[in-house]
């Protein structure tokens, strides 16, 4: 009986010290044939540029051309044809002024002058019929001489009569008050049914031509700013920057903000408007720093980065401060120093730590 005993634990001893043996080769293929493959990807080196240093201001779009419409004549306004926030164009009539003033004055010089005209026509008359009677020697030459200075006078009134006749019909195009210039309005003085006299506002124009940026800066950077200058503005309500210039430069800074004023002509553009807020970015001189491609860049756990590509083509993620993006291209404040080479189109299979092999390279 002990005999079966000492062959029973033999059996069951080889059977423990081969079955593991059998284990360890199935895992091993197992593991084999679950290794991962290399994916294929693109590397880019990270090249070190020059980039400007931007000064960057606040301010709003001005209208370098402000106009205060008013009356020539004194007259009630009989219609305002705009509100505040139209936009108008030059020569479009803005105000319609009650002319029965000027009608009246119109008919007053008119019948001067067709009285002047008899009074003419009467002297001319009285010279020609003492000039026959000079001939004859019915009259003495004094007489023909003072008949001819009435005709004179009468002449010199007739003129007079014609030239306010002139003068007033002109005032008839006064009662259509036009705009000056193209623009906006801005302000309405007067309502419907006030008197309208000369040199009092009526209306107030911004004009869309000539418009500025205005801004203020600081006086520690107000020497590297240029008169003539190329300046992007930045305006909140339009989708693209515009391109200005320095126009104007107040070298006097405020006492209070020590800033100075600075204004940057701006492109004629429907789409601008006075009022509007934006942002200049002044160019104050350049640095150099690394670049890379936007489409380099990938989040992991809310930071953003990239793969960096280690000698063993194995990559690694690596956390990115960055900073001013310009046509597809981003600078980078810290995480790289050039010359790394970087995965070049990341997508969501890679995996930090992950081994790959370059596009063209034949999988191993």
């Amino acid at each position: 009986m002990s005999f079966f005993k000492k062959q029973l634990k033999t059996i069951i001893l080889l059977s423990l010290l081969t079955t593991p043996l059998g284990c360890t080769d199935s895992s091993s293929k197992q593991s084999k044939t679950a290794e991962k493959e290399r994916l294929a990807y693109q590397t880019t080196p990270v090249v070190v540029k020059k980039v400007p240093i931007n000064y960057r201001t606040t301010g709003t779009i001005v209208s370098d051309h402000r106009v205060d419409v008013a009356s020539r004549v004194t007259g009630y306004i009989k219609k305002i044809r705009v509100h505040e926030g139209d936009r108008i164009k030059k020569g479009q009539t803005l105000i319609i002024l009650d002319g029965a003033n000027v009608e009246g004055a119109i008919r007053q010089v008119t019948a001067s002058v067709d009285k002047a005209k008899s009074a003419l026509k009467d002297a001319q008359r009285d010279v020609d019929n003492f000039q026959a009677l000079f001939e004859r020697g019915s009259v003495s030459e004094n007489t023909l001489r003072k008949t001819k200075l009435q005709r004179d006078i009468a002449k010199d009134t007739l003129r007079e009569a014609t030239a306010a006749l002139e003068a007033t019909q002109s005032q008839r195009q006064y009662t259509q008050i036009s705009s000056p210039v193209t623009g906006i309005v801005v302000a309405r003085h007067k309502r419907e049914g006030d008197l309208a006299a000369p040199a009092l506002p009526l209306l107030t124009v911004e004009s869309s031509e000539g418009l500025l940026f205005e801004t203020f800066v600081a006086e520690g950077q107000i020497k590297h700013i240029k008169h003539g200058a190329t300046v992007r503005v930045t305006i909140d309500a339009l989708d693209q920057p515009v391109k200005g210039l320095v126009a104007r430069i107040v070298q006097s800074a405020d006492p209070l903000t020590r800033k100075s004023q600075v204004k940057v002509s701006l492109p004629d553009n429907d789409t601008l408007l006075p009022g509007m807020f934006g942002r200049t970015h002044f160019e104050i001189g350049s640095k150099r720093l690394p670049v890379i491609n936007v489409e380099s860049l990938v989040k992991r756990a809310g930071l953003t980065g990239v793969f960096f590509v280690d000698e063993q083509q194995r990559i690694h993620f690596r956390w990115l401060r960055l900073g001013k993006e310009t046509d597809g291209k981003i600078e980078v404040l810290a995480g790289l120093t050039g010359g790394e080479h970087i995965v070049a189109l990341p997508d969501g299979r890679l995996r930090d730590g992950d081994f790959i092999r370059l596009k063209g390279q034949p999988s191993e």
